[in-house]
């Protein structure tokens, strides 16, 4: 199992595939498994680095707070660890955030950004959800964290015609490790970048779901397209938070298109 020592934290991480590396940042909740639907086809074009942030997944889970800087430090050292001086980052939901968080801080590790169900801060009715989830996980109850969960990260379609992945989805909430959840939670609770969107110059796909009542398009992804000046949106039809499940060809088409145009752009 392939883990690297960051920053006193040990961190997993998986390699797939050849050419211009892309590393993937996960939801909150996640691991490296939520790019199921991604690594196949990425990985004929790219080299992708898929790891677990620390409290998440196979990686370390230090029981002191958890910050989207201390996320974006580790995110540096493990890439130098790889030899990897530039990446393209594709994030999605708190990796969307982190991205943003690690454009800010080391620009120059970046050729571009992906910014996928993502927000620069937390309006008033997140901010409750995002409480309530908090809250959830220090119950550290499976079918209350399935529930509270699962209707704001998937739309009414994804609902209905997955009853068999969302059954499956039950089991893997009980062999969850709750606690550190509630130091993610912490993290994003305090996320607040809105004022410092400008800084980044990197060129940003911003991506969001038609249908995401979690972190809904407008206002957050159009304000963060509003304030990157070199940035391009894109709303996904009928998708919910969880774009990467809910549409992946449509979020794969988009994000290998994007991709191609920087590297064109470089050439």
């Amino acid at each position: 199992m392939p883990i690297s020592n960051v920053n006193g934290v040990n961190i997993y991480y998986e390699i797939h595939g050849e050419g211009e590396p892309v590393i993937f940042g996960n939801g909150v909740f996640s691991n490296t498994l939520g790019w199921i639907n991604q690594v196949p086809v990425f990985s004929k074009e790219y080299q992708v680095i898929l790891y677990d942030m620390r409290g998440q997944g196979q990686s370390e889970k230090p029981k002191e707070p958890y910050t989207f800087d201390i996320h974006a430090e580790d995110q540096k050292a493990l890439l130098e660890e790889l030899g990897i001086s530039r990446v393209h980052h594709v994030g999605i939901s708190y990796g969307a955030e982190l991205g943003l968080v690690f454009a800010m801080k080391y620009p120059e590790m970046l050729k571009s950004l992906v910014v996928c169900s993502g927000v620069s801060y937390l309006g008033p009715v997140l901010y409750e959800l995002a409480q309530l989830w908090r809250y959830v996980c220090e119950l550290g109850n499976p079918d209350l964290f399935y529930h509270a969960t699962v209707p704001l990260n998937f739309g009414d379609t994804f609902i209905r015609e997955n009853t068999t992945i969302l059954e499956q989805a039950k089991v893997r909430y009980t062999l969850l490790d709750y606690p550190p959840l509630v130091r993610l939670m912490d993290a994003f609770l305090e996320l607040d970048i809105t004022d410092k969107l400008k800084r980044i110059k990197t060129p940003t796909c911003v991506i969001a779901g038609e249908k995401d009542i979690l972190k809904p398009a407008y206002p957050y992804s159009s304000l963060i397209h509003d304030n990157l000046p070199n940035s391009e949106m894109i709303i996904v039809r009928d998708s919910g938070h969880a774009v990467t499940f809910e549409r992946p060809e449509e979020f794969n088409s988009i994000v290998l298109g994007f991709l191609r145009k920087q590297q064109q752009l470089a050439s």
